[in-house]
């Protein structure tokens, strides 16, 4: 019998509390605990309130929990600085947004390639090529010219989630 994969992301005993020290102390997460594998699904739901942006954002890497432990892609990050976080973050995660954040004046294309060409100053052809096969996954092949604007919702969306997958071009 095979041991299952190692975990992609795994919070240990996740607590955050807002405005600690104060009077109005509101811890929102109260020791979670998570391993998520390589190719699971996962549904977070909750009430309003719950906490479920608060972990996204943990997870994202955009908050720090105030105790606990989050290991992504076998690295410890609560030791990181801001840098080492955004490098994580550029290398791992991808999210995608209730609004697409993509910049109106860019192709689908050139919004694919806006990370390779923050992380790298350019888009090389390996990160076009690849930035094109990543659009044709999601069934946007010949949409590659077209300015958000002049794409549906939902094409939008398959526009974000191309290239934050670790094989994208970021």
């Amino acid at each position: 019998m095979t041991a299952p994969p190692t975990p992609i992301l795994k919070l240990t005993d996740i607590h955050k509390s807002y405005n600690v020290g104060t009077p109005v102390e509101t811890e929102v997460l109260h020791g979670i605990t998570l391993a998520l594998r390589e190719a699971e699904f996962v549904a977070l739901k909750g009430p309003s309130g719950s906490g479920k942006s608060t972990l996204l954002n943990i997870i994202g890497l955009l908050e720090r929990p105030t105790a606990g432990t989050l290991e992504i892609a076998d690295q410890q990050t609560q030791s990181l600085d801001d840098a080492g976080l955004t490098r994580l973050r550029g290398a791992t995660i991808g999210f995608v947004f209730q609004f697409h954040h993509l910049l109106p004046a860019f192709t689908a294309l050139e919004n694919v390639l806006l990370p390779s060409i923050i992380g790298h100053g350019t888009a090389t052809p390996e990160a076009e090529a690849l930035a094109r096969e990543l659009l044709a996954r999601v069934g946007l092949k010949g949409a590659e010219s077209k300015r958000p604007g002049e794409l549906s919702g939902g094409m939008q969306q398959r526009v974000r989630l191309r290239g934050r997958c670790r094989s994208g071009p970021g």
